[in-house]
């Protein structure tokens, strides 16, 4: 498969730089993109290096030659480059260089400068030196060239500048603007694939012959500027500043943050939610609910490392929420040729396609530790399991794989059926501080990489404990889709708390992203909700809830979180939490409240008001007191998930106005809603 120069000892540089050459030249005929390895002193970088005087640096640590900071290298997001350089010798940021890596143009190279593996992630990162589609250039090894045909490859036809895939989808946007509403587009395809470039040609069509009004919403403006780039299809579509577009028709194209997006509302005739799959789920819902032609564009496979399990989820999303729904899939690369070697070398070093495998109908469940070392040679067992944590976690990214390999204080339990691997959590070894560091970091002078649990626990509470006692903290948990709802991740966790009960280990613990779900999960296993954040988490969209078990022998210090939560959680309900699901609202109200009940007076006016007799101004802080009560003692009655209910909780906890919670809950007006609470403290009152 290889071609084998000499070592450098016994052959003259110009073989190695006619090599690089000829690769070069290959890659430009075929419009293709290489992976090159440059392994050897600085000396011989830099004839590599100066064989090719127009790529572009990054690095940190070269001091021969100008080079951009690996802190500036997302700059390149956006823009098409030429042949790059990467200086990995002495760190790596697998985020970064594959999201680089799609910037690099067809007919050019991505240079690896690389030296000796000091990780277990580059153990198995050198492997792929040697992969069928890269190329390495070692001062003590030789050259290694792929043996690749042209015929093995093809570039797009474009017709009227667009590919047949992009005309699809240009098509199809223009139905979501023009036909029936609620029926949104969904576009995926691997990068590369001209996705943006299509929002851009389709938009620029649509403002230069109408006045049409499109919003724009990525997680980055920097996503956006190819989509820009094609919208100015001609001298009639101009810029108008750094956020918006617009035509001579006075039609406009207008970027805005997601945030700012579900905060003030704009108002477009077509919404389009380019790199969908980097949104937290909950606010793609209600971008959802709130407009009514909306184009999605989701990356299946990249550096994203979120597409297929957000595209699984999104799905079965818009199903529920918007039958009529579409999908476009492009598959003709745009920016290279068909079967291009660096894709492929990306997809196999870094797990970008990763399945997991289907288990057997039959077999028993059996559970193991797998080690650090076994994920480091059996590359299926690290497949498997990548796969696993892909697919149940939307938001796993390239660099996580860096940590599944790399983690120095991580316990992995997976669950077998036969040799397929269908379930797996993941804990981490935190907290163990001596006292003096302990207490820096609940003063917030210090803060220690890693301990996530353990630190903020410690630093939002004040509480030095979880800090100087050692905490398993459980960083994921995955299973099958085919078997989950089967007891396989009860089955895990047990295993989990066992194994760090045999470590010396007495406390584990959880932070997630709350959801009802999930807090029924954590609840069952007998865990306690310690603290919850103020803040939507930018990852989940959700607000991120800890939650703590004692293991050997209760610990004083956890019932003084839960102290702390409970007394804190009911002020913070109207203001903090005032636009938290109500549903899940009275959940957390009916696990973590420790409320006095309502006193005999307060009771008779709670009376009054159900019977019609007093009106909810006057009777506020006592339906506050029996309310909050009433929550407490009925965690597990199906009750407080009932309209009114969730109307009360709506009106009465987090103080919103009346035509809003009429609204919502579908009642005309402010009497309507009241005659309904009445009506339902009454029932209630009476069980």
């Amino acid at each position: 498969m290889f071609a084998r120069i000499k070592p450098i000892e016994d052959t003259v540089i110009t073989e190695y730089v006619s090599a690089l050459l000829a690769l070069k030249m290959s890659a430009t005929n075929n419009n293709m993109r290489f992976p090159v390895f440059v392994k050897g002193d600085n000396d011989f970088i830099v004839l590599m290096l100066d064989a090719l005087p127009d790529v572009t640096l990054v690095s940190d640590d070269w001091q021969e030659r100008s080079a951009l900071p690996w802190s500036k290298a997302k700059q390149f997001l956006g823009q098409e480059t030429g042949s790059l350089v990467l200086d990995i010798r002495q760190s790596i940021d697998v985020d970064k260089v594959c999201a680089i890596s799609g910037c690099v143009k067809g007919g050019e190279l991505l240079i690896f400068l690389v030296s000796t593996e000091n990780s277990p992630f580059m153990t198995r990162f050198s492997r792929f030196y040697s992969h069928a589609n890269a190329a390495l250039l070692s001062q003590t090894q030789g050259v290694h060239l792929p043996t690749l045909t042209s015929d093995q490859f093809e570039s797009a036809h474009f017709v009227d500048g667009v590919t047949e895939d992009q005309r699809i989808a240009i098509d199809g946007i223009n139905k979501v603007l023009n036909g029936h509403r609620r029926r949104p587009l969904l576009l995926v395809a691997d990068r590369g694939r001209g996705k943006s470039s299509a929002l851009g040609i389709a938009a620029g069509q649509i403002i230069a012959s109408s006045n049409k009004r499109i919003v724009v919403t990525s997680p980055s403006i920097s996503n956006i500027e190819t989509l820009f780039k094609h919208a100015i299809i001609d001298t009639s579509v101009q810029r108008r500043g750094k956020y918006t577009l617009q035509s001579s028709s006075g039609g406009t194209v207008t970027f805005v943050a997601p945030d700012a997006l579900l905060r003030e509302s704009p108002d477009c005739d077509i919404l389009f939610v380019d790199e969908a799959a980097a949104i937290p789920m909950p606010m793609l819902e209600r971008m959802l609910d709130n407009y009514s032609r909306i184009v999605f564009s989701s990356t299946e496979h990249g550096y994203e490392g979120t597409g297929r399990a957000f595209s699984s989820r999104f799905r079965h999303m818009l199903s529920d929420n918007a039958k009529g729904w579409k999908e476009c899939r492009l598959v003709m690369p745009v920016r290279w040729a068909i079967n291009d070697p660096l894709e492929a070398w990306l997809f196999d070093a870094f797990l970008f396609d990763a399945e997991p495998e289907l288990p057997p109908d039959s077999g028993v469940l059996t559970v193991r530790v797998i080690t650090k070392n076994q994920l480091v040679e059996d590359e299926s067992l690290l497949r498997q399991l990548f796969s696993l944590l892909v697919t149940a976690h939307y938001q796993t990214s390239p660099n996580d794989l860096v940590q599944l390999l790399n983690s120095e204080h991580q316990l992995i339990v997976g669950a077998f059926k036969g040799n397929v691997l269908v379930g797996a959590v993941l804990g981490m070894k935190e907290g163990e501080f001596d006292p003096e560091l302990a207490t820096a970091v609940v003063l917030g002078k210090r803060r220690i990489k890693g301990h996530l649990l353990a630190q903020s626990l410690a630093s939002h509470s004040g509480i030095e404990a979880p800090l100087t006692q050692p905490l398993l903290r459980v960083v994921r948990i995955a299973v099958h889709p085919s078997i989950r709802r089967q007891g396989v991740g009860q089955t895990l966790i047990a295993s989990l708390e066992q194994r760090a009960i045999e470590s010396g280990i007495s406390v584990i613990g959880t932070s997630f992203g709350c959801t009802l779900s999930l807090l029924s999960f954590w609840s069952s296993l007998s865990y306690q909700s310690v603290r919850l954040g103020v803040q939507r988490d930018a990852a989940s969209g959700a607000y991120s809830l800890q939650m703590i078990k004692s293991l050997a022998h209760k610990q004083a210090w956890i019932p003084q979180l839960f102290e702390l939560l409970s007394s804190n959680f009911l002020h913070q309900l109207s203001e903090q939490y005032r636009d938290m699901d109500t549903m899940l609202l009275n959940q957390l109200v009916s696990k973590i409240s420790k409320a006095t009940p309502p006193s005999k007076l307060a009771m008779d006016q709670v009376r009054l008001f159900a019977a019609g007799a007093l009106g909810f101004d006057l009777v506020v802080g006592s339906l506050w007191q029996w309310f909050i009560h009433w929550l407490e003692k009925n965690s597990n009655h199906n009750e407080i998930h009932s309209q009114c209910c969730l109307l009360l909780s709506a009106k009465l906890l987090q103080r919103h106005g009346w035509e809003t919670v009429a609204r919502q809950h579908g009642f005309n007006g402010r009497k309507d809603a009241e005659n309904a609470m009445r009506q339902w403290i009454a029932t209630v009152i009476k069980d």
